[in-house]
């Protein structure tokens, strides 16, 4: 898999640059075509697969909340994925980079520290 230009990417410079002040501006971010297409697409086409395959639960809310739809609330599908999972190796690849942009970030974002990507406990 190619992921040459990936590495040669400033995460640091990309994470105070960009990041930060947008987290700061408006409070949240994208970075548009971060993977590249071939990379992008493995994500994309592994994502598709747990679809299909009825792999992915409805996104859960924090706390209880009797008597509410939770689709209505939120109507995302998730999965945890560690990354080591056969198959996973492009959504691997793109953890470490979110873990590095975190690390870079976290203790930039004021009255915020962020240090880790966690599950959410209900």
């Amino acid at each position: 898999m190619p992921l040459g230009h990936i590495m040669r990417l400033d995460l640091e410079r990309i994470a105070l640059d960009y990041i930060v002040p947008c987290l700061h501006d408006i409070g949240f971010c994208y970075l548009d075509n971060f993977l590249g297409e071939v990379v992008g697409d493995c994500v994309l086409e592994r994502v598709r697969q747990m679809h299909y395959n009825e792999e992915l639960q409805d996104g859960q809310l924090a706390g209880q909340r009797n008597a509410i739809s939770k689709r209505h609330l939120r109507g995302d599908q998730i999965k945890w994925i560690a990354g080591t999972e056969e198959g996973c190796e492009a959504i691997n690849f793109l953890l470490q980079l979110i873990d590095r942009l975190v690390m870079y970030c976290g203790s930039r974002l004021g009255k915020y520290y962020v240090k880790e990507r966690s599950k959410v406990r209900g």
